[in-house]
């Protein structure tokens, strides 16, 4: 049974993020109580002397909350009023201000009408009317939030969920509503032509604005009038590919964002994925050195900067829209943080109107694809053992020599005789039961809205005890004064994570003649005990035991974290005059992070230990504190019809803190006791551990935008950041950005093209930064020696060196693109050419550990990326109703090193034992190094070698390393259909990759070379049935001999000469025999959805229900070279879950 542990850590987090809950609550409905009693109208005093009328009404209308509708120059006739009230009612105060002048009044649904008290032609006098109707998409959607405006006048409404609207016209001679909404083509219509009762107005896509309005996240610009290079993602599109992550959906859609898959930790649901745009800036591989990732996006959210953790965790339901920035000139607004690009990521705003309670529900159920995995049976395996001389030297009938080893054998014989064939990896896993519920309310007037949000979200990886909760609480408020509007973001989070108790790979090495439990159905710990060479025992052996990773998984080790944080999140919006505003914006976020990690006295680790020293705990604890401060001005201007001028300036002040620390017990009786205070002490030498780090940054920014006639277009970007990452000497810095645009269809020459409907050429130029790297990167940071007494006080040793002329990280990012439109923008294609020169790198090179440490950063080399990305729309067919659509994109990159030099030999020398990774001048990142193989020598089964000049050796040797391979494939990305049908609509996407290889990780661990210890752990059936047996069988495989007693002896020999133990089996060693290509193509998912009819949704009290099922990963069809899993996530340990998802979504 597991046990739940709950501590007053955790107690304290449930009750304060209660107690906000209710507070949240309480406020909001003393709001709504407010807003409610100024509709019902309020009594109040109102003092003006000699003031226009209209400024009377303004002052009613900010008093009272009435909206007033007149005709401006009827009231501007009337000239200067006075009043003087105390304490009156709306109709006794307005009385008062028309007293003495022809105009009258009357009030209908809190809306105040100005008329003239004189009647001048029968035809004029009209009674006032009230048009209600309903705003859809070509789709017959409800368009919510369109805004409905009497031209001529101040009065205007927007649509509410379903899209209705209901507005009062006074004079019907001459009206004219106006309905326009982002994205779609205004409409202008005469009353007259309004249809009696109730009607539908029908607004289109506004195709010459390829349907996108570009998001930065400190500005907003049209699509058709931006240089750089930028792609924008509604909630709704990204819900046709899945409805779990937005990353995922977005790495499906976009070809320049891509996640490189890591299959071992695929089942791990706490895993944070690794993300480039474009490719990447810094040397790969070197993650570990840097601390951070100097190679993820940099990411928005609502505006401020945040993790990648926060938008992993991001409920589907709370998205409005993501823009992927990619270029210089469209990140250049962030300067010195934008060279890997820029994800900003929009929520949902709550939207005006009377209450409204949205409720979306997801469920996805997950389980392991184990087709791939071709391990042995018993039977199989045993005879694998036999052959491979685990049991010692055969004689010539090929009976096993040694009596001892003779009856091992026959006894595991005698159990798979008897059906012992346990199937262990069906053990650590489970079908994954996923599920997520997001509720948020929303209303309010054109005045102040609000919104309040709760989302709940729970995760389970398919290894049984990996799981993730996160828990998150919103309120969003926003209050608009004259010129003034108010914005205030809060959100609450919280997340509790658990990782599985053993690894899969325990499991998936066990022996199949192994039974789980033993007669009595009692696990038992030990497995087998067998022997192995030991060159320090007096007998040259020792005793091993093979456990029972069945029995671990039952005890009380637990691995989890909890995670605690708000984000607090205000802006104030200044409309200075018509085309000048002036935004202020500050952030503040704080998490706290807790981990605790109890490993079981009982675990077959500690088997070989004492007893004073078995089972371990340890705790972490991580707190983050971050600022965010901005201030902006915003100007923008049409002069003369066709000059168009937009400008942005401000300047932006950071700071985040953190702080670590933890330490580690061990030393416990039992796991029912897991208390750190049950423990014996902290380990021989070991200490609690702590450390803080500060990083501050300030920044300066202009960003000028000039189009003419919107045909020729100019963006200008200049920015000065300072940071205390880099030293006193560089703490500042310069990025700048240029981009040119042409929209080529707007000229005169083209506008009797028909069969070419959109055309933009652009070029961007810029240098972008990078500051994705330790904090104390450029100083030397000591610490306290405490384990050396001195008489002086307590001294201090270095613990990593700095380098205080670090000069920054900088990337020249060029840009070339066309967009076009064909067949009556049908057919869209945007394709995208970028080259990107990143000098100098920071990297750490080698230094003598005579220093203290062993490297130290240093400015150094360059790296060269280009690539080019293609995405095409094509709409097939486009009916009332009904429509389907195709999509293809791509995506190609390529890299280079350059001046590197030896500097990262060490790197080389590392990886040589572990990977086919190198950092060579002229090298790719992704270039995979090995010696090439000859294949198999028909006379002994051993591997033939190719020296560097062309020659045949049998000797293994890394100087002969050359490029035999690529890990990024020639072309990768997605194909896709969706069709659309009266409310139904479906959706398939296939993911192709084309080119690249891999390093086979199972071939070479699990056939190849399979070392005398290895033999004990189960492997792959090739590693029986595909190897070289006779002369011959070198043309049909690529497998070494099992066993070979000639070169078994001079191994053998060799071993006692340098004391090393090799093994017949262990002959291979890293080649090109170990890479294969990796081209694939995957249903990446498939997706169902139903939208319930308004009239049907309308008798069920209800403004919107629609239900979707989507699958994910449900095959791969794979290059005939593959010889290893998922060609996508490698091939490595854990399988590629496939996941199938219902949801539902309904609005009260």
């Amino acid at each position: 049974m597991k046990k739940i542990r709950t501590s007053g850590f955790f107690r304290r987090i449930h009750g304060n993020f209660l107690l906000m809950m209710r507070l949240t609550m309480l406020f909001l409905l003393m709001t709504f109580v407010s807003l409610t009693a100024t509709a019902l109208g309020q009594r109040t005093t109102i003092k003006l002397d000699n003031v226009d009328l209209q400024v009377a009404f303004n002052e009613i209308k900010q008093k009272m909350g009435y909206t007033f509708v007149y005709n401006d120059q009827v009231v501007k006739n009337v000239g200067k009023v006075s009043v003087n009230v105390t304490s009156s009612d709306i109709k006794y105060i307005l009385a008062k201000c028309l007293e003495g002048t022809s105009l009258d009044f009357y009030i209908e649904d809190n809306i105040v009408v100005i008329k003239s008290k004189v009647v001048q032609t029968q035809e004029t006098e009209k009674k006032p009317v009230t048009v209600k109707g309903k705003v859809v998409d070509e789709k017959k959607q409800p368009l919510p939030g369109v805004t409905v405006l009497l031209k001529g006048t101040t009065l205007g409404v927007t649509t509410g969920g379903e899209g209705d609207f209901s507005i009062v016209i006074t004079d019907t001679t001459k009206a004219e509503l106006v309905f326009s909404f982002i994205g779609m083509v205004s409409q202008t219509i005469p009353y007259k032509s309004i249809p009696k009762g109730e009607w539908t107005i029908i607004l289109k896509d506004d195709v010459q604005e390829m349907d996108e309005v570009v998001v930065t996240g400190i500005y907003s610009r049209k699509k058709e009038s931006f240089t750089g290079s930028s792609t924008t993602y509604t909630a709704k599109e990204l819900k046709t590919i899945g409805n779990q992550n937005v990353l995922q959906s977005l790495k499906t859609m976009d070809p320049s964002f891509a996640i490189v898959e890591n299959n071992q930790f695929g089942s791990d649901p706490n895993r944070l994925p690794d993300i480039n745009v474009r490719g990447k800036t810094s040397v790969i591989g070197l993650t570990q050195e840097y601390e951070v990732d100097p190679n993820q996006p940099l990411f928005i959210l609502d505006g401020f900067e945040t993790t990648l953790k926060t938008i992993s965790d991001l409920s589907m339901d709370r998205v409005q829209s993501i823009t992927v920035l990619k270029d210089a000139a469209a990140t250049a607004i962030y300067g010195s943080k934008a060279a890997n690009g820029v994800v900003v990521v929009e929520t949902k705003a709550p939207a005006p109107g009377t209450l409204r309670l949205t409720y979306n529900g997801n469920l996805n159920l997950s389980f392991a694809d184990l087709s791939d995995y071709n391990l042995m049976n018993s039977k199989e395996k045993l005879e694998f053992e036999r052959l491979a001389g685990y049991y010692g030297d055969l004689d010539a009938n090929g009976e096993i020599e040694s009596e001892y080893y003779q009856r091992l054998y026959y006894q595991r014989l005698a159990e798979v005789k008897r059906g012992v064939d346990t199937y262990w990896m069906s053990e650590p896993l489970r079908f994954a039961t996923s599920h997520s519920h997001n509720l948020f309310a929303e209303g309010g007037d054109d005045r102040m809205r609000y919104g309040l949000g709760f989302s709940y979200n729970k995760t389970q990886g398919v290894m049984k005890g990996s799981d993730r909760d996160v828990i998150n609480g919103n309120v969003q408020l926003l209050y608009r004064y004259k010129s003034l509007s108010f914005k205030n973001y809060l959100n609450l989070d919280y997340s509790m994570s658990s990782r599985e108790k053993v690894a899969f790979s325990k499991f998936s090495q066990a022996n199949p003649y192994h039974r789980k439990k033993n007669e009595d159905g009692v696990v038992e710990q030990v497995l087998e005990i067998y022997t192995d060479s030991d060159a320090n025992s007096p007998t040259y052996l020792q005793e091993l035991k093979n456990y029972n990773p069945l029995y671990d998984m039952t005890l009380g080790s637990s691995d989890e974290t909890s995670s605690f944080g708000f984000t607090n999140n205000f802006e104030i919006d200044w409309q200075v005059f018509d085309g000048l505003r002036a935004k202020g914006r500050f952030s503040i976020s704080k998490s706290t992070d807790r981990g605790e990690v109890f490993k079981s006295p009982n675990a077959s680790d500690y088997a070989e230990t004492a007893s004073t020293e078995r089972g371990s705990y340890r705790e972490t604890r991580d707190e983050n504190l971050s600022y965010d401060g901005d201030l902006n001005v915003t100007y923008a201007k049409l002069f003369n019809e066709v000059h168009m001028v937009n400008a942005v300036g401000g300047i932006r002040l950071a700071s985040s803190k953190s702080q670590s620390s933890g330490y580690e017990s061990i030393g416990f009786i039992d796991d029912r006791y897991s208390n750190p205070s049950f423990s014996s002490g902290y380990p021989t030498g070991g200490k609690p551990s702590y450390f803080t780090s500060e990083k501050r940054s300030a920044s300066y920014y202009l960003n000028a935008g000039y189009a003419y006639d919107d045909r020729y277009l100019l963006d200008v970007n200049l920015r000065s950041d300072g940071s205390s990452v880099f030293g006193l000497s560089q703490q500042f810095t310069t990025t700048w950005a240029i981009g040119l645009a042409w929209n080529v269809h707007k000229e005169d020459f083209f506008q009797n093209q028909n069969w070419l409907n959109f055309l933009k050429l652009r070029f961007s130029i810029g240098n972008p930064g990078n500051q994705n790297f330790d904090a104390y990167i450029s100083m030397n940071v000591y610490k306290y020696a405490t384990g050396y007494p001195n008489p002086f006080g307590v001294s201090a040793i270095v613990s990593t060196w700095g380098n205080n002329d670090l000069d920054w990280q900088k990337t020249i990012d060029q840009n070339y693109g066309i967009d076009l439109a064909f067949l009556n923008n049908r057919l869209k294609v945007t394709v995208d050419y970028f080259y990107k020169n990143t000098d100098p790198l920071l990297v750490y090179v080698q230094t003598p550990t005579s220093t203290g440490t062993s490297t130290v950063p240093m400015n150094l080399g360059k790296q060269v990326s280009q690539g080019l990305t293609a995405t095409l729309n094509y709409m097939i067919l486009q009916r009332e109703n009904m429509s389907w659509n195709f999509n293809f994109n791509a995506r190609h990159i390529t890299y280079e090193y350059r001046n590197i030099g030896t500097a990262l030999d060490k790197f080389n020398q590392e990886n040589r034992s572990s990977n086919l990774v190198r950092y060579y001048d002229g090298g790719s990142p992704s270039d995979l190094w090995a010696v090439r193989s000859a294949g198999i020598d028909p006379a002994s089964g051993r591997e033939i070698f190719i020296k560097k000049d062309g020659t045949q050796t049998f000797e293994h040797d890394y100087a002969d390393e050359v490029v035999v391979g690529n890990s990024d494939p020639k072309v990768e990305g997605v194909i896709g259909t969706s069709f659309y049908y009266k409310g139904f609509s479906a959706s398939i996407n296939l993911r192709y990759r084309l080119g690249g290889q891999i390093f086979l990780s199972t071939l070479y661990d699990k056939v190849e070379n399979i070392s005398k210890n290895a033999l004990q752990y189960n492997q792959d059936k090739r590693a029986l049935y595909d190897r070289w047996q006779k002369p011959g069988d070198e043309k049909k495989t690529i497998f070494p001999t099992l066993y070979d007693s000639r070169v078994y002896k001079e191994i053998r020999k060799r071993s006692v000469l340098n004391g090393k133990v090799y093994y017949a089996t262990q002959l291979y060693d890293y080649t090109d025999a170990r890479v294969a290509k990796t081209d694939n193509l995957r249903l990446r998912s498939i997706g169902l959805n139903y939208r319930l009819p308004g009239e049907i949704t309308s008798k069920l009290w209800l403004q919107e229900f629609s239900v979707n099922f989507q699958v994910t990963n449900l095959f791969v069809i794979k290059a005939k070279e593959w010889r290893g899993r998922d060609p996508e996530s490698g091939d490595s340990n854990i399988p590629m879950p496939r996941t199938y998802s219902v949801g539902v979504n309904v609005t009260f």
